[in-house]
């Protein structure tokens, strides 16, 4: 059987990496470490607040983000 490059097996299931559900916007309700909370499941990233310091161990580091090509 030949799978092509969009094929993808997860224990045993063969799926097509290119029809992926995408995550819902709609609120769902859950509960994490005894508190309950109602979110989406679909976040946006926020971008780094660059003015704040970050230290570990006593070092000072830059922030730094990843250039999408």
């Amino acid at each position: 059987m030949a799978m092509l490059t969009e094929q993808r097996v997860y224990r045993g299931v063969q799926y097509k990496s290119t029809e992926h559900e995408q995550a819902s916007t709609a609120l769902v309700e859950h509960v994490y470490r005894g508190k309950r909370y109602q979110a989406s499941l679909k976040h946006e990233v926020l971008p780094a607040d660059t003015q704040v310091k970050l230290r570990y161990r006593g070092k000072v580091y830059q922030h730094r983000q990843s250039v999408d090509s």
